[in-house]
């Protein structure tokens, strides 16, 4: 599998992890709701981007390659942009038309990112 797919999904665990964290240590109920529902849309657009990635390269993913990678942030608004960010930067490595699923995705994406960076300004 291409090295930029499995570095992503990568991040994506670790943006799991970290929201797990931030859930853990807010003091606010509104966001500790807030991380479980972003951790489950990671959680499930992390699924649907690997199983398309492997459906597009008829490969599996192989045990002992998802090894988290964490994001510098560590509160809940700035890990949302960096999430942006990290989500942007694999949408411009999608050049293929093959990879046009991939990007469906990454637009999905990109949209609950913007809700939720809504969604934690409300308390």
């Amino acid at each position: 599998m291409k090295k930029e797919y499995i570095d992503f999904i990568c991040s994506l665990h670790g943006y799991m992890i970290r929201i797990k964290e931030i859930h853990w240590n807010t003091t606010s109920n509104s966001e500790h709701l807030l991380c479980d529902e972003i951790n489950d849309c990671i959680s499930d657009c992390e699924d649907e981007f690997t199983e398309c990635c492997m459906g597009i390269e008829g490969k599996h993913f192989q045990i002992g390659k998802l090894l988290p990678m964490l994001p510098n942030s560590e509160s809940l608004i700035p890990l949302l942009k960096e999430l942006e960010k990290d989500i942007l930067s694999m949408k411009k490595k999608c050049n293929d038309t093959t990879e046009s699923g991939l990007t469906n995705i990454l637009d999905e994406m990109m949209q609950n990112v913007n809700k939720y960076k809504y969604r934690a300004t409300q308390k």
